[in-house]
């Protein structure tokens, strides 16, 4: 298959590319020029170079593709319509392009976000299937709406729901490892915090499977999620652990996180640049848990995240560390 992938010099593009090439796919990324292409070195992948904004750049980038992935989108903003401007209006106008120029379409794949869903009850509890989405953070709505774009498109499409994402080349989540490497597992006070994870090798797997999958009904919404559910501290302790540290869990008072969060969007503004962490992480940071079933993605793509989460965090720190970011 001709495949083309939007964000595929990015941390889970990257992965994703790898994959598609290891199974013999023609790959085609579209990147702005002044992406760093560091990640795609050594693939033979072809790069167009442009964004989508910029309609000769999709109209070439789209010529005779069969699958498209769409990762390119925003995490952080100072407002709710910086991201809106990314997430929604982007993929508003890559979905225009693939019905004008795309004939040859066999699945449009967009990699959303377990944001888009909103927080899950608590605990080991997934979030139901059926329950309405009601997305907490400026990000998770603006997936939300880029899912909602797809869905009322003509075309045939599947809507992807990964959770936290870490693995070799991840920037985001290398700060927690930092933290771990010290000894140190800072948590949000209270009651404890749960989440779904998976590895950023396994996911670009389970991306492909969802191509692949041509009876999935279209705008089907399917959650990327390894089967073990962690809380914070002992997914920050096995860190530790695959760094041959012991993790000393850190309670952070709810308070004081809220104000970190504020302070950090305040740094931001000064700088021009926003950050990850935020007064927006901090309300993810604080939800009652993001958790989700493997079962729809078990039962309708034949796929579960083969790393046991242990080995893939060995595997994750074996890259830091070979790389020097450890």
């Amino acid at each position: 298959m001709r495949a083309l992938v939007t964000g595929g010099h990015g941390f889970i593009g990257a992965h994703l590319c790898e994959r598609l090439v290891a199974e013999g796919h023609e790959v085609r990324v579209l990147a702005r020029p002044t992406s760093d292409l560091s990640s795609l070195a050594g693939l033979p992948v072809q790069v167009f170079l442009g964004d989508l904004r910029q309609p000769l750049a999709l109209t070439e980038a789209l010529a005779g593709v069969q699958w498209v992935f769409h990762l390119a989108g925003a995490l952080k903003g100072f407002r709710e319509a910086d991201l809106m401007a990314v997430n929604r209006e982007g993929t508003q106008r890559l979905v225009e392009a693939c019905v004008a120029q795309a004939p040859d379409l066999r699945r449009f794949l967009l990699v959303s976000s377990l944001a888009a869903a909103g927080p899950s009850p608590g605990g080991f509890e997934p979030r139901s299937e059926a329950a309405e989405a009601q997305p907490l953070t400026w990000y998770g709505r603006s997936k939300r709406a880029a899912e909602q774009v797809v869905q009322a498109a003509p075309l045939p499409s599947v809507l992807l729901r990964p959770p936290v994402v870490f693995g070799p080349r991840d920037r985001d989540v290398l700060s927690l490892f930092r933290l771990a490497r010290r000894g140190w597992v800072p948590v949000p006070a209270g009651a404890p915090r749960y989440y779904s994870v998976v590895s950023a090798p396994d996911l670009a797997e389970g991306l492909l499977r969802a191509a692949e999958a041509s009876s999935l009904p279209s705008g089907t919404i399917l959650p990327l999620v390894a089967p073990e559910v962690v809380s914070a501290a002992e997914l920050g302790q096995r860190m530790a652990r695959a760094l041959g540290r012991r993790g000393r869990v850190v309670p952070v008072p709810e308070a004081l996180l809220r104000m970190a969060g504020w302070g950090a969007d305040a740094v931001a503004r000064w700088r021009g640049t926003p950050a990850i962490f935020s007064a927006q992480k901090v309300m993810e940071m604080l939800a009652p848990a993001w958790v989700a079933s493997p079962e729809p993605a078990r039962q309708r793509l034949s796929w579960m995240a083969p790393t046991p989460l242990d080995e893939a965090l060995a595997l994750t720190v074996r890259w830091y560390r070979d790389h020097g970011w450890l």
